[in-house]
């Protein structure tokens, strides 16, 4: 994940803490650090070290003033690493001082804290020039690396380049897209538009398309003007618009609703994948998938660039990655051996967090205190190698029932069931569930 990439082990801690304690009324640290597997000593710590100012103004069920996800971003934003990316966007920073001035910190630190960051973006062939604070690369690689990691913390681009606000109604315009987004797909376009737009103010275009075909644009004098504002010749312009037509509707970042490419041997990989790793098998999964495997199909053919670029989900086991590639030989057998690798290892990323997981049903009928009732729902969550469906009531099929009164034998219809004690600790009621609940996992298979 990104927080591996720009957080420390003690920052990637404190949000681990945060999740776990934004919850109103008293908390038990004890419980809370052995469900998220840390020591208490260790907990405690790093509950106390979180910010006072977070507790002002807190909502009436949150002990904190913001999100989970907000104050992840807002860690992202202040780590070294981000704030040396922050500065390779700038077109004002040109000089690795002007950096570690800012950042109060030594070149040997800042190495350290690159580390991760270093690694993660040389499996996608970009380079961290430090010495001219700048990436290097492949540029259309490098704008979907800023594109996503910007979209991921809610970076206002125009803040990092103002300009760039004055070149967006004309470059909108070759794309039919409001200036303003209306849908969340349009919110990501708009987002690369300012990404690419960025990129050209710092005096960096894209020199290669691959195999793309040349836009046909006949405004001749609004592209012209927009050549003289961007200080671009006619035909850079004409190549940047290229471009991002392509990304913007030829490739699977942006979730085409229409089929991109016409191979005829799409349904058969499809099908292939979703025997091969236990995908669901329901046809509006299935169309989606047949779509979406075209987007991918094409834009490698054409690019070859790998489809996706982050690694937002643990990667499948290697077994998975050879039933992969086995699936694209035998459905396209003339694909050369460079798009095979490059459509196996994203397949790979992209596919995994859909492959079938067993879904346990926990019915919850309880009388406690509300921060135990979401303390215990967090809990079984944390040590289920299964997603759960929690239900507030009892109904069945359930595979537990949780209560904090006597079922009557009726009611159980041979349901496992475990009563929460309440003369008994929250840590001692939390172990003898998990050991009822370990059974009924064993029993589904984990």
């Amino acid at each position: 994940m990104l927080d591996n990439v720009f957080l420390t082990p003690q920052k990637q801690r404190e949000l681990k803490v945060f999740r776990a304690t934004n919850i109103a009324g008293d908390l038990n640290l004890a419980a809370l650090a052995e469900q998220d597997g840390m020591s208490y000593v260790e907990f405690y710590r790093t509950f106390r070290s979180l910010p006072d100012e977070l507790t002002a103004d807190a909502l009436p069920d949150q002990r904190y003033s913001m999100s989970a996800s907000g104050y992840r971003q807002l860690l992202i934003k202040q780590s070294v690493a981000y704030q040396i990316i922050y500065a390779t966007y700038q077109v004002e920073i040109t000089s690795l001082a002007q950096v570690l001035t800012k950042l109060k910190i030594s070149q040997s630190t800042l190495q350290r804290r690159l580390k991760n960051l270093k690694a993660f973006l040389s499996q996608r062939a970009i380079r961290l020039d430090l010495s001219h604070m700048r990436l290097r690369g492949d540029e259309r690689q490098i704008r979907v690396f800023y594109w996503y990691l910007f979209s991921d913390v809610a970076e206002d681009m125009v803040d990092l380049a103002p300009k760039i606000a004055e070149w967006m109604p004309a470059a909108t315009h070759y794309f039919n897209l409001p200036t303003t987004a209306q849908t969340p797909r349009q919110a990501m376009q708009l987002g690369y538009i300012q990404v690419t737009l960025g990129r050209i103010l710092s005096g960096i275009t894209v020199s290669k398309l691959g195999y793309v075909q040349l836009m046909e644009i006949s405004d001749s004098a609004e592209l012209n003007k927009l050549a003289v504002a961007m200080q671009l010749s006619t035909l850079e312009l004409r190549r940047e618009l290229t471009w991002l037509n392509e990304i913007l509707y030829h490739s699977p970042y942006f979730w085409p609703p229409a089929q991109i490419a016409n191979w005829h041997t799409i349904e058969g990989l499809s099908e292939r994948l979703i025997a091969d790793l236990n995908l669901t098998s329901s046809t509006h999964y299935f169309n989606g998938l047949v779509n979406y495997l075209n987007a991918c199909i094409s834009y490698v053919i054409t690019t070859d660039l790998p489809v996706v670029i982050w690694s937002l989900m643990n990667p499948p086991t290697s077994q998975q990655t050879v039933e992969i590639k086995q699936a694209i030989r035998l459905s396209l057998p003339l694909l050369p051996e460079r798009q095979v690798q490059l459509l196996t290892a994203n397949l790979a990323l992209i596919l995994a967090p859909f492959v079938e997981v067993q879904e346990l049903t926990i019915c919850l009928w309880l009388s406690v205190d509300p921060s135990i009732h979401n303390r215990l729902i967090n809990c079984l969550k944390a040590f289920s190698p299964y997603t759960l469906k929690i239900i507030d009531g009892i109904t069945y099929p359930a595979d537990l029932i949780i209560t904090s009164q006597p079922l009557l034998v009726t009611d159980l219809h041979d349901t496992p069931n475990y009563q929460w004690e309440n003369g008994k600790s929250i840590t001692k009621n939390l172990r003898d569930l998990l050991e009822l609940f370990y059974g009924i996992v064993q029993v589904n298979g984990g």
